[in-house]
């Protein structure tokens, strides 16, 4: 489900499969009718597990800081479809967005919603041009609709376990779809990977003649994105602006833009002592663990969870049973959530509640800090109610 895109098909009668169905051949089709809105422009792309959208985000406030202006194409939504595609930080209005929408209504190709969304940014950016676009692939990489593309650079900033249904159940699997968007002659940059993931990066870049760069930056800048491994993704970036910028990089301008670089539900502090964090499979879990353990080493911890059906919420629990002692499960529309009442019956905590959306939480004594997470489409639909959970929060925030 993209929220938001509903209202768009139903206006220009658009048809198309909620489903996924990985694979290029309709994408690419879709495309050609359209005049190959992708082949016009300098391309970034991005693919793997965790990072994507941060990496993105620290790349595009150092391209900016550059003077360069810059399209970014997220998934999942924040908000709503708009905030996927964004121009300058900036996400597409539904003008700009309508516009795309009545070119799409036209094809002939039967497309996914998720195979129109990507066609969508691209005709958003090849009307505007940005300098650069950004583009996260939606999942796996191999066979994901974004991989139409020729990229200046390709990034890969971590391989695990996720999606395993689709992308296979080893990590060998999993990085050989990861790996399908370098594309010949064009460097790949890397993260951190597991030795199995990196040797298959190693080559299959070598039998394209791609160079792979591995990230050694030392970062100096005080980042607003919170996490050890955010270091790693602002290392990154670096080489990719490096890679982009060439004699034109500037360290300072750099620096500058990774401190000014933010992207929402990664460890974002929403109302006071309330944070967001769209961990949802077994690195970033444990990523947002370590965080958690390294920002409130001293103070009491409360999770706020929900999670999809697909993920292994019985070891999601117990990463997170490590560093709290209180959960509150929450019911959420989307049609891939795991029941509340799953989680409480799996969970070992003493203190444990099922809430709604639509529940008003009690504003708990100030040592105690909240982590809401477990799936980036329970964020959204929280944020979607109005935070109607946290009322008594942002009445308290508007106090202080």
């Amino acid at each position: 489900m993209i929220n938001g895109l509903d209202s768009y098909k139903a206006k220009w009668n658009i048809q198309t499969d909620a489903s996924i169905k990985p694979g290029l051949d309709a994408i690419t089709a879709a495309l050609e009718e359209l005049g190959d809105p992708h082949k016009k422009g300098q391309f970034v792309h991005l693919a793997g597990t965790n990072g994507k959208g941060s990496t993105a985000a620290m790349l595009k406030s150092i391209l900016r800081e550059h003077g360069l202006s810059v399209g970014n194409f997220y998934s999942p939504a924040i908000f709503d479809i708009h905030d996927q595609i964004q121009l300058n930080g900036t996400p597409v209005t539904p003008q700009q967005l309508d516009e795309a929408m009545k070119q799409l209504a036209n094809l002939q190709t039967p497309l996914t919603d998720f195979e129109l969304l990507t066609a969508a940014a691209f005709l958003v950016f090849n009307k505007f041009a940005p300098d650069v676009a950004i583009i996260e692939a939606g999942m796996g990489g191999r066979f994901d609709s974004t991989n139409v593309i020729d990229p200046i650079i390709s990034i890969i900033p971590s391989i695990s376990y996720d999606h395993t249904n689709f992308l296979g159940e080893t990590i060998e699997d999993i990085t050989w779809h990861k790996a399908g968007i370098i594309k010949k002659w064009k460097p790949v940059i890397i993260g951190d990977l597991p030795a199995e993931a990196r040797d298959i990066i190693h080559a299959t870049a070598d039998e394209l003649h791609a160079e792979v760069i591995e990230a050694r930056q030392r970062i100096n800048a005080v980042l607003k994105l919170k996490g050890k491994h955010q270091l790693q993704n602002a290392g990154l970036a670096i080489e990719a602006a490096q890679e982009l910028l060439q004699l034109e990089y500037n360290a300072q301008k750099a620096e500058k833009g990774l401190e000014k670089a933010a992207i929402p539900n990664r460890f974002e502090e929403v109302f006071p002592n309330v944070i967001f964090d769209g961990a949802h499979n077994e690195a970033s879990i444990d990523a947002l663990a370590a965080a958690i353990k390294e920002e409130y080493p001293n103070r009491s911890i409360h999770i706020i969870m929900g999670v999809l059906k697909d993920k292994n919420y019985v070891q999601i629990l117990r990463r997170f049973e490590e560093v709290s002692g209180r959960f509150t499960f929450v019911d959420f529309p989307f049609e891939r959530a795991l029941p509340a009442e799953s989680l409480f019956s799996e969970s070992k905590s003493k203190i444990k509640t099922i809430r709604t959306l639509y529940d008003i939480l009690p504003v708990q004594d100030e040592n105690e800090v909240t982590i809401v997470t477990g799936s980036l489409y329970l964020l959204t639909a929280i944020r979607n109610s109005n935070y109607k959970l946290f009322q008594n929060y942002s009445t308290a925030s508007k106090e202080l």
